[in-house]
């Protein structure tokens, strides 16, 4: 029912979505199009499998998403889990599954030398050098820039912070005075019409789009609500109105020689005006990675996240494969990545993604194992006093303490690994420390956190201060 990890792999590397994780109108959007999400969607499934959904819903709303989803009549009205999962196995047992056709545009070239990647990173690098001497800054695309409710990751920005935007911890809040969107083949249609309403609706001055196929930019300036198309002088070169001081020529930017050795970064961007001090732009603080509780409201129907949801659980839209799977900044970013997915489509749509029986399958997985849970525990906890023991006479680590799911009421679930809190780590000891817990347990596997030096959640700074065990 699952592809094989040859599959899994060959999948990833000529048909995942480009990197980029945005809000748009509530929904979470990867690589610029809804197809790009749902493409996602069941490359994580098919890898961490139905199991990873499973876990984040009451079982009793899983079936009736799978009775919705596939349009099924059988009555399981009044019967106990285990009867209701038979019966529901005996009526998805004939159902020959149709996989959806799910192309989002241009797989994501690997190699190096793509237009789309090294057109980006030329311009990136070139408009880096002289942000800071027009008193700004440039920023890629793991930088989310709001407008409204909704949360972009251009290609690349410019902002100075002036009247129309203010930079926040996390995101800039308002319009940057330049957007640029490179054109990757299959999504000419969200960059040149659907992002460009958007920017025009939010004030962005000035949108550039580079299509390095045809070694064309067009450049759009906002002028009266609207957006309207300008050419570069007679010279080929291009003026910001909102940036001052600042010309753009493009003839070097299909020139693969200056992609990534330098040659010419000079020319592609000019500074026509003194060079300005730079001075660092203060952030306001405000919504960040893991400042809210990690709780996706999940119904049949999608459910709309809003932009404080989106900025504290979306991770870097870093794409990889290892472990044979997947992962999205490792398994807590793939989990959070999940559960906006499983919110941005709901979960009648869900189950859509993977062949019926495996989700019955997994459904019956989650039944044995929360009938296992108390013996499940006292062989985790024996691990935790274990991996305590290692902590103390190897690196001399005196306090450790448990969270997370194993100090907790609720029943240990597919996401569950040992959450041990220390004081006092050397972190230079780190990868030592992890060789060792590894040596003690794979899986279940262990989180280390450094209760004074790690960067936590509010979710885990909550469960420090209120529900820590100690061993």
């Amino acid at each position: 029912m699952y592809p094989t990890i040859e599959e899994l792999f060959e999948s990833f590397s000529r048909h995942r979505p480009e990197g980029k994780l945005e809000l748009i109108d509530g929904r979470l959007i990867v690589g610029n199009t809804i197809v790009g999400s749902r493409l996602l969607l069941r490359q994580i499934l098919q890898g961490w499998k139905a199991d990873a959904a499973i876990a984040f819903a009451p079982i009793e709303k899983w079936i009736e998403a799978l009775q919705v989803g596939y349009h099924l009549s059988c009555s399981i009205a009044g019967q106990d889990t285990s009867d209701a999962l038979d019966i529901l196995e005996a009526a998805v047992a004939e159902i020959e599954y149709q996989p959806e056709d799910l192309i989002a545009g241009e797989g994501v070239a690997n190699y190096p030398y793509h237009p789309h990647h090294g057109t980006r990173q030329y311009l990136s690098t070139s408009f880096s050098n002289v942000a800071e001497e027009l008193g700004g800054r440039s920023l890629g695309r793991d930088f989310v820039m709001r407008l409204g409710e909704n949360g972009f990751t251009p290609d690349l920005l410019f902002f100075k912070s002036k009247d129309l935007n203010q930079l926040h911890s996390w995101y800039l809040n308002g319009p940057a005075e330049l957007v640029i969107e490179v054109l990757l083949s299959g999504h000419e249609y969200c960059d040149r019409i659907a992002k460009r309403e958007y920017y025009a609706a939010a004030g962005v001055p000035e949108y550039w789009i580079v299509d390095p196929q045809q070694q064309q930019v067009e450049f759009w300036r906002l002028l009266e609500e609207q957006y309207q198309q300008q050419q570069p002088d007679a010279n080929g070169q291009y003026r910001p109105i909102g940036i001052p001081g600042l010309a753009f020529q493009s003839d070097s930017l299909w020139d693969e020689e200056s992609w990534y050795r330098g040659r010419s970064q000079q020319t592609l961007f000019i500074l026509e005006a003194e060079p300005q001090p730079f001075q660092r732009i203060g952030a306001i603080e405000s919504e960040t990675w893991g400042s809210l509780p990690f709780v996706p409201m999940l119904q049949l129907e999608p459910t709309p996240i809003r932009f404080e949801q989106y900025i504290s659980w979306c991770p870097a839209a870093k794409f990889e494969f290892f472990n044979s799977k997947l992962q999205i900044s490792y398994k807590r970013g793939t989990k959070r990545v999940l559960g906006l997915l499983l919110m941005t489509f709901g979960l009648a749509s869900v189950v859509k993604v993977l062949p019926p029986q495996v989700w019955v399958q997994a459904l019956k997985q989650r039944v044995v194992w929360e009938q296992q849970d108390e013996q499940r525990k006292a062989e985790w906890w024996w691990l935790a006093r274990q991996a305590a023991t290692v902590l103390r006479e190897q690196f001399r680590i005196d306090r450790v303490g448990v969270i997370g799911d194993l100090v907790s009421s609720q029943s240990l679930n597919y996401w569950s690994e040992i959450q041990l809190v220390v004081w006092d780590m050397d972190r230079r000891s780190n990868m030592d420390v992890y060789k060792a817990l590894s040596a003690v347990s794979k899986e279940p596997e262990f989180c280390l956190l450094d209760a004074e030096k790690d960067y936590l959640t509010v979710d885990e700074r909550e469960a420090i201060e209120q529900k820590l065990v100690e061993i």
